[in-house]
């Protein structure tokens, strides 16, 4: 026979002996269910590139408003006769002296809520009246700080004093005492010269006084809006006045320039100077009067004014950079009522439209950020004119914006989102809020229960409070539903990492540990089990002595301290596991080569001159080639069980994703696994199945390396 067919003939031998192995093997249960385990492993580390959302699973953590949900501190329900009537609300105060209620208007009255102990009172009533205005002042005739409201109807002016039954402020129970001011055609809410708590953070700086007479501190104007047949008619009084004298002659009445309703009103307070003024618009117009009723700013712009907005800093810090913010539809002005210049600082292009403006404080120049909100539910953040840093896709549109100290609360009727100042940078906005009914302007306020800032949200009839700290929702359960359009199939971990992306980035991780392991634990014990099995001497006897020392030392106190002196890096992992795993398989191949080398088939190799390599190559290795395969099988699974265990106990602790790392947690708080299943589940199944899967197939390969017992098993 020539070398040609000889080579075919052996080529098919090989072959025969091949498939009657995998009959054998395909034969046993175990093996069958083992194999497709294996082959579902196989498949899915081949393909979890595709299916994994965040390749870099254990630094990917979800965006903060995904899993930081608003934290409702109280809820507090309105007379229900009422329900859909409550038009706004608003609280005071400079220091928490007006924070203690927040006051919401009815189609029949002023009411109050106490942030303390929750009561709903009844504090005035007055018919279908325009927006409050609340603030605090000090009132030096009388030696003490109240709070006061106002607001006002067609036909008169309503102005409120807050006092308390303890004479304590915050104590006790509220009444509004009031005083109505008989006024003709009123079309707008009053307004007046002192701010609000949650309008701006100046009222710290600012106190105000109402005896203008005696004061050397800021005296408080109120203003109103009226029309005749002549006009719309800009009216200013001292607030003073009007309370405790019987002089309610305005300072000053200016005629508007156009017969067209005023559409926002503003005061810019120019640190009280005498440059302070009161700005309306009216259609694309806006002009300032100042309080002697002098015009300073007066400007018209291409199309109708839709806001008009000041940074907190330019109210209490008078300087020539101060800028006046007027939105049109497409284009953002800054006008400076210094020279009465404008500047464009943001425009559209006529592509989209501005819904809303608002900035950081501004302390120093043009503010740290500037904010546009657009219709196509994107946020344009400047850091100076017509200088864009930074988009931010945002998952709903936005109608307002409220804020305070250089926090954000972007809403419309229905959703909220919270942006803190020192997020702007980033990009991310730390929870959300969803409110099915429509809702007044929300609020900012002091919570002086926490002394922390909060915000009030009212809608049909209950105010609701939140504080601006949120709450964390990690572990988050799975969805597939967020305010970012992410989803996590698997939930999120208690640090907010994407579960699904962790369990899938470890089956090949998982998968090259084990196969690695496998290997380099079959080459050692081949080379050893071998060498001994087959040569006798002082040198054998030493390693087979060597071997003997590793197998009987407990193996996973020695793992333990091994892995810790290695370090936690996957090469130094697998190198340990392989490098104390082997004596078990070597003893297993060190007695079959015994048994075998008294063959008689090796006898008649050596006297037909094969060298001893010849019959290690062509008789004991195809022996024992079954043999290598069940033991590799049973360390593949041996060494995922033996990395999770140490990823368990934190000696392992891996930069990449494995099945072992994800229960670290389970080890350090048990409590996790009872509220969070859908962490721990997934892991301990994938290695459950996977340690399985191989010993299924280890028993299966009994059938090809004892074919006495397959025939008892089939």
């Amino acid at each position: 026979m020539d070398k040609k067919s000889y080579r075919k003939e052996r080529l098919n031998f090989r072959l025969y002996n091949l498939k009657k192995s995998w009959r054998l093997f395909y034969s046993s249960k175990y093996g069958k269910i083992g194999f497709y385990i294996l082959v579902v492993f196989v498949i899915l580390s081949l393909i979890s590139p595709l299916i994994i959302q965040h390749s870099n699973s254990l630094t990917y953590i979800a965006p903060e408003g995904d899993f930081t949900a608003a934290h409702k501190q109280f809820s507090s329900t309105l007379p229900s006769s009422n329900t859909a009537n409550y038009i706004d609300s608003t609280t005071s105060g400079s220091r928490d002296l007006g924070t203690y209620l927040i006051y919401t208007l009815s189609s029949s009255g002023v009411y109050g809520v106490d942030t303390c102990n929750h009561h709903t009172y009844n504090l005035a009533s007055i018919n279908h009246a325009y927006n409050l205005t609340a603030f605090t002042a000090y009132n030096s005739g009388e030696k003490d700080t109240y709070s006061y409201v106002i607001t006002a109807n067609s036909s008169e002016l309503f102005i409120g004093k807050t006092t308390w039954s303890s004479s304590i402020c915050g104590h006790g129970t509220p009444t509004l005492s009031n005083k109505s001011i008989s006024m003709k055609n009123v079309v707008a809410a009053p307004f007046t010269s002192a701010f609000s708590y949650h309008s701006t953070e100046i009222t710290s700086t600012f106190e105000y006084d109402l005896n203008y007479h005696t004061s050397t501190i800021y005296p408080v104007y109120i203003y109103t809006i009226t029309k005749n047949a002549t006009g719309y008619y800009l009216n200013e009084y001292y607030m003073y006045n009007l309370l405790h004298t019987s002089n309610h002659k305005p300072i000053f009445s200016q005629k508007l320039p156009y017969n067209i309703k005023p559409g926002n009103d503003e005061y810019y307070a120019a640190g009280l100077t005498s440059k302070a003024e009161v700005l309306v618009s009216q259609g694309s117009h806006i002009t300032g009067y100042y309080t002697d009723g002098t015009i300073g700013t007066n400007k018209n712009l291409s199309s109708k004014i839709n806001e008009v907005y000041i940074p907190s800093s330019y109210q209490y810090l008078s300087n020539n950079y101060n800028q006046i913010f007027v939105s049109t539809n497409h284009t953002v002005y800054g006008i400076y009522p210094l020279n009465n210049t404008k500047t464009v600082i943001f425009n559209t292009n006529n592509k989209q439209t501005i819904n809303y403006i608002a900035s950081t404080s501004g302390s120093t120049g043009f503010p740290s950020y500037f904010l546009v909100s657009l219709s196509n539910k994107t946020l344009s953040v400047l850091n100076n004119p017509n200088s864009i840093v930074r988009y931010m896709k945002l998952p709903v549109d936005i109608t307002g914006i409220s804020r305070y100290s250089g926090n954000f609360l972007l809403y419309n009727n229905h959703d909220y989102l919270y942006l803190p100042g020192d997020y702007v940078s980033s990009g991310s906005y730390i929870w959300t809020l969803s409110i099915s009914k429509v809702t007044s302007t929300p609020i900012f306020l002091l919570n002086p229960v926490s002394a922390r800032e909060s915000i009030s949200i009212s809608y049909g009839n209950t105010i609701s409070v939140y504080s601006t700290s949120g709450e964390d929702l990690n572990p988050m359960p799975p969805t597939f539903h967020t305010i970012s359009g992410n989803i996590f199939p698997l939930g999120t971990t208690v640090s907010g990492n994407d579960v699904w992306s962790e369990f899938i980035g470890g089956f090949p991780v998982d998968l090259e540990i084990g196969l690695a392991v496998g290997i380099g634990i079959l080459i050692i014990s081949l080379v050893i089990g071998m060498l001994i099995g087959y040569f006798a001497g002082i040198v054998s006897s030493g390693f087979e002595t060597f071997a003997l020392a590793i197998y009987l030392i407990p193996n996973l106190p020695l793992l333990i301290v091994v892995a810790a002196i290695v370090g936690p890096s996957l090469t130094g992992i697998i190198m340990v596991l392989t490098l104390l795993s082997w004596p078990f398989a070597a003893f297993t191949l060190i007695g079959i080569i015994r048994s075998l080398k008294t063959r008689s088939f090796v006898d008649a190799a050596k006297v037909s001159g094969a060298s001893t390599l010849q019959i290690l190559k062509n008789h004991m290795l195809k022996n024992v080639t079954p043999i290598l395969v069940y033991l590799t099988s049973i360390n593949i699974g041996g060494a995922v069980a033996a990395v999770s265990t140490l990823q368990v106990l934190g000696i392992a602790p891996l930069t990449v994703p494995t099945w072992g790392g994800m229960l670290d947690g389970f080890y350090s708080d048990a409590f996790d696994l009872a509220i969070a299943p859908w962490w721990f589940i997934p892991p301990i199944i994938a290695i459950t199945l996977f340690i399985m899967a191989f010993i299924f197939v280890s028993r299966g390969m009994d059938n090809v390396v004892n074919p006495r017992v397959a025939g008892g098993r089939r």
